[in-house]
């Protein structure tokens, strides 16, 4: 292929191959394969896919060609494991997608660290990110009734799981 006086080449290097070969050995498949299949269950962009995982879209896009190996943060690896846990369960219906994506964020607390982030968390951000996960696990009918349940010993929590239900 050309392009503005060069030549792009879509065979991959030598270099990509040996990297495509050890994620498959780290991840149990190339990273650009698992990326695809992601996406396409998912509905999601490769740009909105490292944002859930916590990288750089770049990065994302190295990962996936080859030209980098493995994920460095580990909170990334979880959630690319937990999308591809969840992976046949939105191929069949049996939850949806964003369903599942909020089960995934709502990972080690919803967000990647950041020099910033651990600063700016706030109480309001950490209870959304808590009823994100409620939401995710449990549908308004159990929500209220584990509320209900808890309401005694336990008004503070028991408010969660009813905003979570969507009754405050």
């Amino acid at each position: 292929m050309h392009g503005r006086g060069y030549t792009v080449s879509k065979e991959p290097t030598e270099q990509q191959v040996r990297n495509r070969a050890d994620q498959a050995r780290l991840y149990g498949a190339p990273l650009g394969d698992l990326v695809d299949d992601v996406t396409a269950a998912f509905g999601l962009t490769r740009g909105r896919l490292a944002e859930v995982l916590g990288v750089s879209a770049p990065m994302l896009s190295q990962l996936a060609t080859g030209q980098r190996v493995k994920l460095g943060n580990p909170l990334a690896v979880q959630r690319l494991q937990g999308l591809l846990e969840l992976l046949p369960d939105v191929k069949a219906g049996n939850t949806t997608a964003q369903r599942a994506l909020a089960t995934v964020e709502a990972t080690e607390g919803g967000q990647v660290l950041t020099r910033t982030s651990a600063t700016s968390r706030t109480p309001e951000a950490d209870a959304g990110a808590a009823r994100r996960a409620l939401q995710s696990a449990a549908g308004p009918e159990e929500l209220r009734a584990a509320a209900e349940l808890l309401q005694l010993d336990h008004p503070a929590l028991a408010k969660l799981l009813r905003d979570a239900a969507g009754h405050p």
